[in-house]
């Protein structure tokens, strides 16, 4: 059986669920925090961007990285190593653009992980 989550999906349940033994009530937890920290982790990527820290960009994206990958999130997860590997390699131009990509990656994540909790 494949372990990895679905390419198609914003949040693959079916897979999370399996990350943790089937504890529905868990993954309400994990997501409750993530909802509450995912405002602060765009803030700090953007913040980074606005003042041009490229490690405290790389830092903050290497942050969301982990906290959506917790939750199958493949396009979130990819728009955030772009995001980290661009700071790496100093790709200015691309940076402002990227950062807009992950942003958007995490509200989608955010809106479909509260749709859970209804």
């Amino acid at each position: 059986m494949d372990s990895s989550p679905s390419a198609d999906l914003v949040f693959d349940r079916k897979w999370v669920l399996e990350q943790i033994g089937g504890d529905a009530g868990l993954l309400h937890d994990i997501i409750e925090v993530f909802l509450v920290d995912c405002p602060d982790i765009r803030q700090q990527i953007n913040a980074a961007l606005h003042a041009g820290e490229l490690k405290a960009l790389h830092a903050a994206a290497h942050c969301a990285k982990s906290a959506v990958g917790n939750f199958g999130a493949p396009a979130a997860v990819k728009a955030a190593i772009e995001l980290e590997e661009a700071t790496k390699k100093g790709e200015t131009a691309q940076l402002e653009r990227l950062t807009n990509s992950l942003c958007q990656a995490l509200i989608e994540v955010e809106n479909t992980l509260r749709l859970e909790l209804v």
